[in-house]
């Protein structure tokens, strides 16, 4: 079991990436989440509940988008399309699993995945400060923003306020 949720879903997106995507990826850095990390076009949010509480996003670019829907799938889109959506959806679903797992918080709760294509920002509410980690990937850059906090023992769960801005 890891200790940290940065290093949980660090090496969530090493072992999906290697084992179900095929693709060589490596951490590059750990930092406070900033626009720059939603430059890329194509973005898998998942809401997680229960232990611990809040956002994950998993950012990414429409040809890392192609690629690894080639690699779910055994066909490579050559445009966007519910397959892309879907893999990308996939994907941070596979991530979010596997590091409640490495947590030991298999009483978490995650929402279903949903994906937002084209340039926007995610912005998480004014008191939440995310954590982003950024991957360098055999495809290209992709960024993990996380926006999570242990979760209370109250009778009224906290929840992380998630806005889109086109």
């Amino acid at each position: 079991m890891l200790t940290t949720e940065n290093e949980a879903f660090q090496k969530a997106v090493e072992e999906i990436f290697n084992s179900c995507l095929g693709c060589e990826v490596k951490l590059k850095e750990i930092g406070d989440s900033t626009a720059a990390d939603r430059i890329n076009e194509i973005k898998g949010i998942i809401g997680i509940s229960g232990a611990i509480c809040g956002t994950a996003a998993l950012s990414v670019s429409r040809d890392f988008a192609y690629k690894a829907t080639g690699a779910l799938l055994g066909e490579t889109p050559t445009e966007l399309n519910s397959d892309v959506v879907d893999a990308v959806g996939e994907i941070v679903n596979m991530i979010a699993g596997r590091a409640r797992v490495l947590l030991g918080n298999e009483a978490t709760n995650m929402s279903l995945p949903s994906v937002i294509m084209g340039q926007c920002e995610i912005a998480f509410g004014s008191e939440n400060h995310g954590t982003c980690l950024r991957f360098e990937t055999a495809w290209g850059p992709v960024s993990m923003e996380l926006v999570l906090k242990q979760q209370s023992k109250s009778a009224i769960p906290n929840v992380t306020p998630v806005a889109i801005l086109a």
